[in-house]
């Protein structure tokens, strides 16, 4: 079964691959290589003792099974789904087990082994036995990553029924914290190499991810028994989350035939939003926001990474230097996130199509609807966090840079979305053009606060106080002009390309 599970595999990615962007692809896998041969490096560096090598391979790996994690979770398997075999007769342990061995032959698992091969490189420089031990410790982390993922994907992956429940939730921390970790990864491991993190260095031993390491490590002072036993728990852990796969597969497919079950229905209130068919367009679009989960892990995730990011120098080195602008970098990553809301529509896209004059209610809706979520907690979050830092001279910059930043966002959103639509995969998750995509927005977003950025700089340089603050009213000014501006012209764009955009999407639907 391993054989034909492993054809069919090979088959139906090479269809994928044929209808994906290629450049996209290329793209990523460039970035992820990259990513595995500097971590490769970072066992080859060397480090004032042996236990700040440990502490920041343990990171990197942490990184490395936390996002192998976190990624299935959110994708789940986009090949062999397991709603595929439901209606087979075969045995569910026999399936769970060929399942599990398919998986760990993913050729994307090529660049979570050369990570994980910087144990080897690190023993190495360390005697034979450690050595030895750290080849050990590869395979049974690259295991656990393999039967953890596979896991994660038919527990909490898109099938999976978790809509925004739980689930979501769990992988937009998870996704989060790594995204934060990532971010101060530079700073994290110069911590750890000067040894003045050390709840930081035993948090992360004490994680599975570190038992490789720290078994290395217990070689190299020819403590044996210690390294057995670091290797021996991540044994049993692999064999715990193995012998749970065939009950979450079992879950999975008997999941996949029930009917979901029907939406509470609300009692009619005071409306809100304007009885217009913009308002009317921002009252679906609040919905699918906190209702899909693609869009909530977005949402999720630019809310905790803009104020993690900031509060953390707070909490690590004591500085309140970033905490006025956590409100800044939720709307800067939120507004990159939006980049794709027609991707994220569908087939049911040919609802806008068949409504006539309705690109501007679509637009304008969208853009509010964007607003209504995001502008409330981004001003709350840069008013309290500007207040409590004690930072007076922070306001004109935040004052200014924020309301340039949220219109700016919400003209961007709609318009790089008509330009460039990106479907998502048969499983309804993001692609790799998606993703490549959202990072493309990142820097557009930031340049829609050129302006008051410009005039902060001049009124700092010069120093001219009314200068300073007069980038406040510019920057109110800008954002109202880049959103009516840029969702103008994303009107006139969807007005003549929406027959295209609907054959995209109904391509990517086949």
């Amino acid at each position: 079964m391993v054989h034909l599970l492993t054809g069919l595999r090979r088959t139906i990615v090479r269809h994928q691959l044929a209808r994906a962007n290629q450049a996209a692809l290329i793209a990523t896998a460039v970035l992820v290589l990259a990513s595995a041969l500097g971590t490769g490096w970072l066992g080859l560096a060397g480090y004032p003792s042996v236990a700040a090598g440990t502490s920041v391979l343990a990171l990197a790996f942490a990184l490395w099974l936390g996002g192998r994690v976190a990624q299935a979770a959110l994708a789940g398997d986009p090949v062999l789904r397991p709603e595929m075999f439901s209606l087979l007769p075969l045995s569910r342990r026999r399936l769970a087990f060929s399942l599990l061995v398919t998986g760990a032959l993913d050729p994307a698992g090529l660049f979570i082994a050369i990570a994980f091969a910087a144990l080897i490189a690190f023993g190495a420089r360390l005697g034979a036995g450690p050595a030895a031990t750290g080849a050990a410790a590869v395979i049974l982390l690259f295991a656990l990553s393999s039967v953890a993922g596979t896991a994660a994907a038919a527990a909490l992956g898109p099938g999976s029924r978790r809509g925004h429940d739980t689930g979501t939730i769990v992988v937009a921390v998870a996704i989060s914290a790594l995204a934060v970790a990532g971010t101060l990864l530079p700073v994290l491991v110069s911590a750890l190499r000067r040894g003045s993190a050390p709840y930081l260095a035993a948090g992360l031993r004490a994680l599975p991810s570190g038992w490789g390491p720290a078994a290395v490590e217990a070689a190299a002072r020819a403590d044996w028994p210690a390294a057995a036993g670091y290797l021996a728990g991540l044994a049993a852990l692999t064999g715990a989350v193995a012998g749970c796969w065939p009950w979450v597969l079992s879950r999975r497919m008997a999941g996949a035939g029930r009917p979901a079950r029907a939406g509470h229905r609300h009692a009619g209130g005071r409306r809100l939003l304007p009885a217009t068919p913009a308002g009317a367009v921002a009252a679906k679009e609040l919905r699918i926001w906190l209702r899909d989960p693609v869009r909530l892990t977005c949402l999720l995730i630019a809310l905790t990474v803009g104020a993690a990011a900031c509060a953390i120098p707070r909490l690590t080195s004591g500085t309140t230097l970033l905490l006025p602008y956590a409100g800044i970098a939720t709307a800067w990553i939120a507004g990159a996130c939006a980049c794709n809301l027609y991707g994220s529509d569908g087939t049911s896209f040919w609802l806008t199509v068949m409504t006539p004059g309705a690109a501007r209610a679509d637009i304008r809706g969208r853009q509010a609807a964007w607003l209504l979520i995001v502008a409330p907690y981004a001003i709350a979050v840069t008013a309290g966090g500007t207040a409590l830092s004690g930072q007076h001279g922070a306001w004109p910059w935040v004052l200014a840079v924020l309301p340039a930043l949220l219109g700016g966002s919400a003209g961007l959103a709609p318009l790089t979305s008509v330009v460039s639509v990106q479907p998502l995969d048969e499983t309804g998750s993001p692609t790799p053009a998606w993703s490549l995509q959202v990072h493309v927005a990142l820097l557009a977003v930031a340049l829609t606060a050129a302006v008051p950025a410009a005039i902060l700089v001049a009124g700092q340089a010069w120093r001219q106080d009314w200068l300073t603050w007069a980038a406040v009213p510019a920057g109110v000014l800008t954002g109202l002009a880049l959103a009516g501006w840029l969702g103008g012209l994303a009107v006139r764009r969807l007005d003549r390309s929406q027959v295209r955009m609907l054959r995209v999407l109904a391509d990517a639907a086949r």
